[in-house]
This record gives C-alpha cells, sequence and structure tokens, in this order.
C-alpha cells in the first residue's frame, strides 16, 4: 500500500512556500498531485437591503474573486510545471456552507488529503471545512500541515498517538506508507489503563508486534498528563521527541450534517506545530 493520488486543498492566498510542502509529500511516495484551491464565494446582500446598487457590488466582488482564483491556478500550474511531477490544478469557488461536501467530493478520488493552512492564528473557514468534509464524509485519511512548520521533511521522526481505539487503530493502517518510510517510531499512551478492556497487560505492546510484523520497529512512551490536558501532553511530548508527523485517531461525530470534532481533536489542530495525520 501506498499513496498514488494526493489531493491538497488550500485557500485562493497560498505561497509557494506551503505549496511545496504538498509538493514535498507527493515526491516521496512518487503520487499524483492534485491541487484543490477554494475561494470563498461573497455573501449575498439581503433583498431589499440596498435594491440592485448592492447586488452590483456583490457581483464586482464576484468577479474579482472569481479573476483572483484563476491567477493562482495559473501560478500553480507554472510551479508544479518546473518541479516536473505529475499533477493537476482545480481552482473552485464555493460557499462556506458547501465546503464540506466539495472537499469530500474530490477526497473520495483520492489516498491522502492534504489541508494547508495559511495563517497562524486558528483554522479559518476553508481549513476547518476541508477537515470536516474529508475525514467525516470521503472515507480518507487527512495530513494537516500547520503553517508554522517550515521544514521539508515530514514523517522522519512519528509519532504515534495509541488509546486502543478504532479511530487510532484506522490511523495506523492508514499512515503505514509514512510509517514504513520513517527513521524512528515511538508510541505514545496518555495515562494508559492496564486490563483487558483497555491497553491489555503491557500497554502497548499488542499494536507494537503488530507493526513488527510490517518490518517496524517502535518505542513505546507512557506519558502522565498530570494536571495538563491530553493535547498539552502530546504537544509536550512531539517537541521532546522532535517528532515532525503525529499519527492519531480524529474523534467527534456528525449531526444533522454539522460534523462536531472532538475536544482533543480539535486542541491539537489548533495549537500543533508539527503535521497531523488524521482519521476516523
Amino acid at each position: 500500500m501506498t499513496y498514488k493520488t494526493i489531493l491538497a486543498i488550500t485557500e485562493r492566498d497560498v505561497s509557494a512556500d506551503t505549496i511545496g510542502k504538498a509538493l514535498g509529500v507527493s515526491r516521496a511516495f512518487d503520487a499524483h498531485l492534485t491541487l484543490l484551491p477554494i475561494g470563498e464565494v461573497p455573501n449575498l446582500p439581503f433583498y431589499g437591503s440596498g435594491g440592485h446598487g448592492y447586488i452590483d457590488i456583490w457581483a464586482k466582488e464576484f468577479d474579482q474573486r472569481k479573476t483572483e482564483l484563476i491567477t493562482l491556478a495559473s501560478r500553480l500550474e507554472d510551479q508544479l510545471t518546473r518541479e516536473g511531477i505529475s499533477f493537476d490544478v482545480r481552482p473552485v469557488l464555493s460557499s462556506e456552507a458547501r465546503e464540506d461536501n466539495l472537499v469530500a467530493r474530490h477526497a473520495i478520488y483520492c489516498d491522502l488529503a492534504v489541508v494547508l493552512r495559511s495563517g497562524e492564528n486558528g483554522l479559518n473557514s476553508i481549513e476547518k471545512n476541508a477537515i470536516d468534509g474529508a475525514l467525516f464524509d470521503s472515507g480518507r485519511p487527512v495530513l494537516y500541515v500547520p503553517n508554522v512548520f517550515k521544514s521539508d521533511r515530514i514523517g522522519t521522526k512519528v509519532a504515534i498517538a495509541w488509546n486502543s481505539r478504532r479511530e487510532a487503530a484506522r490511523a495506523v493502517s492508514d499512515a503505514l506508507p509514512f510509517l514504513k518510510g520513517a527513521e524512528e517510531i515511538t508510541l505514545l499512551l496518555v495515562d494508559p489503563v492496564v486490563g483487558d478492556n483497555d491497553h491489555g497487560e503491557d500497554p502497548g505492546s499488542d499494536i507494537a508486534t503488530v507493526l513488527a510484523r510490517h518490518g517496524l520497529g517502535v518505542n513505546v512512551q507512557s506519558v502522565v498528563s498530570a494536571d495538563r490536558a491530553v493535547s498539552e501532553a502530546l504537544l509536550d511530548s512531539l517537541r521532546e521527541l522532535g517528532a515532525n508527523l503525529l499519527v492519531m485517531g480524529a474523534y467527534g461525530h456528525s449531526r444533522l450534517r454539522q460534523n462536531i470534532l472532538g475536544g482533543t481533536t480539535r486542541e491539537m489542530l489548533e495549537q500543533t506545530s508539527v503535521p497531523l495525520f488524521l482519521s476516523h
């Protein structure tokens, strides 16, 4: 198993350096790269709030955003053509309410969805909707790359947040192409509970055995959270390890088409400086 089609989702203000991170992942797996730059359709004015004048202003802003997106697509095509890889670029304007469906529709036809964070102050609506759509509605794993991560090396030192739950098991399986290329793998168990219904008699040993059968050696590390949140304990461990990828299950549920991320998953997305590999 490997990744041969990679979808990278970004917004219209993306930089060449940010695209370079998706390019690096694509090169690592000799994969086709599909770029999906998304521009948001401006909000329609309320009917009667200003007559045709407001409609004209909206139409002008719509045309401007469309032009900006076409210009971006052309720049991205030039950048990737120079790199000599297999790629395509699919610029699209979408309303915020439909972005998750849009991403899911494209992500279904890839092996891995990459969400590139462009800013530093929290997730914007495009990034959040892209993660929700890919995780909950496409069945594909997501590689989330924060803007503050500057290295072009992703996945050489991998940590796995292991808690013996379905989502974590799915993440480990989906991440095998990364794991097989890693120089070092560490299992992180936050406050593991010994017992048949939890981590077993020797926490971490069962999943370590599974990975060993794939030819992968792992270190098992128990993490005591003390008075820290689970997300804080994981982030501290990542810094201590010098990890450049965390594999973890993404927790949450879908409620009447509204996808709700679990607390730890949401906190990790908002606070991490290290790429996250997420599966639901």
